[in-house]
């Protein structure tokens, strides 16, 4: 009788204790949630990861995981490298981790316009950046865009050139696949130079 009783005591502290433990995962889950609402504790994580040169920092739903997930911006500029890279983060075991990467972009983040976008043809967030004017003076310059698929591993991208005496030109990137991206494109930078022209093949300045 004592050692039924004994083995059922057992049982229930075996319970007990995987109760309790599941509860507090359950706990830290959910302040680990709430943390990743806060914009700038997200930047601060991703920028223990991707380091100093971090600017951007974006929590959303990137593709069709439900874990959490961050968009990280890093800037870059010294004597080798210089550019703008992305980076898709997942958090695993409680820390962020880096699961893909674009290549090294033309851009800067000062001045520019960064943030997540959502267009019908996705189920999934995407990340749109415009380099705005910061390349542009009164003798003209030109513009970067980008727009990428972290869920494809795609960078779409649009570069306006402006030349003084010479028509506004826009090429767009031939991996544009999906046509809302292409119109996208297009439709924004018409905006402000409604007599653009569209040229099949990307144009170089020399500084």
């Amino acid at each position: 009788m004592l050692n039924k009783f004994t083995k059922y005591l057992l049982v229930l502290s075996i319970i007990f204790i995987y109760s309790c433990s599941d509860k507090q995962s359950d706990v830290e889950k959910i302040k680990l949630e709430t943390s990743y609402k806060d914009p700038s504790f997200v930047l601060g994580q991703t920028k223990l990861l991707l380091g100093e040169d971090t600017k951007v920092a974006f929590k959303g739903r990137f593709d069709r995981d439900s874990i959490i997930e961050v968009i990280g911006g890093t800037e870059i500029a010294n004597s080798k490298e210089w550019g703008i890279r992305f980076y898709l983060l997942k958090l695993k075991e409680g820390k962020l981790s880096k699961t893909w990467y674009t290549d090294l972009l033309q851009g800067s983040f000062k001045n520019g316009l960064c943030n997540k976008i959502k267009f019908p043809s996705f189920d999934h967030e995407l990340i749109y950046y415009n380099s705005k004017d910061f390349y542009l003076g009164s003798g003209g310059g030109e513009i970067f865009s980008y727009i990428i698929n972290f869920n494809e591993s795609k960078t779409y991208s649009a570069h306006l050139v402006v030349v003084s005496g010479k028509p506004v030109s826009l090429f767009v990137s031939p991996n544009i696949d999906v046509p809302e991206i292409r119109n996208f494109f297009v439709s924004i930078f018409k905006k402000d130079y409604p007599a653009l022209t569209i040229v099949s093949k990307d144009i170089q300045l020399q500084y």
